[in-house]
């Protein structure tokens, strides 16, 4: 699981640019910030349906 904390170190790096961030991180960079994004979104989806509490 990818810390918050790292997605946003990386994030910052690129003044949270999305442009930016795509055109200049590195491979590794733009995987873990979206495997972030979509932990997360998995995780409010499960609590919205009742899955997670």
């Amino acid at each position: 699981m990818v810390s918050k904390e790292e997605a946003q170190r990386i994030l910052d790096k690129y003044e949270r640019n999305y442009a930016q961030f795509q055109k200049n991180a590195s491979r590794k960079e733009f995987r873990t910030v979206l495997k972030y994004v979509a932990e997360e979104s998995n995780r409010k989806q499960r609590r919205l349906v009742g899955l997670d509490k």
